[in-house]
């Protein structure tokens, strides 16, 4: 089986497994979400509980597509969930009033919205959607835009630290 097929066949696993835990009732949000103090599984299962079954959706459709449309590989994927997971919840608490915990996969799909940035064909109508995407977040109460704008410019970072170069070749 190539390597594509198994990201896309992860992609769909990660999203009926959401999609499937959002049918199975009311969660202890201080038990499966990530706040300040939050211990280890806590911080690594956060990603696969939503609120509801449309946040559920919303979260599998952005990285079902993301992962269909572009190419991303398990080490971007591995690597976007690690951003997620290793968010300084107590730092990002100075910036947002939140008082319940997060949870939802939105932390990893904006991780994957930033690393993408230069493989988009229109980088600067890609980019000022995104700003629209990560501005919108900050008016709706109930949404963690702090943390959805800290993946995207990790994110970014690291599609900048994985840019490649363009050799200049000087004829003498």
């Amino acid at each position: 089986m190539d390597a594509r097929k198994v990201e896309k066949i992860t992609a769909l696993l990660i999203s009926a497994m959401i999609v499937c835990l959002s049918f199975s009732g009311e969660w202890d949000w201080q038990t499966v979400g990530i706040y300040a103090g939050s211990n280890m599984p806590e911080r690594l299962l956060y990603p696969f509980f939503h609120t509801n079954m449309f946040h559920a959706l919303l979260n599998s459709w952005c990285l079902l597509s993301i992962i269909f449309i572009y190419d991303i590989g398990i080490g971007r994927l591995l690597s976007a969930y690690m951003i997620a997971v290793t968010v300084p919840v107590d730092t990002l608490g100075y910036f947002t009033t939140m008082d319940s915990p997060t949870v939802g996969l939105s932390g990893l799909v904006f991780a994957l919205f930033g690393s993408i940035s230069f493989e988009v064909l229109r980088k600067r109508y890609y980019q000022l959607w995104m700003l629209f995407y990560l501005v919108a977040g900050f008016l709706f109460p109930g949404i963690n835009a702090v943390l959805h704008l800290w993946c995207y410019v990790l994110g970014l970072i690291m599609a900048l630290l994985n840019k490649p170069v363009k050799i200049m070749h000087h004829e003498r």
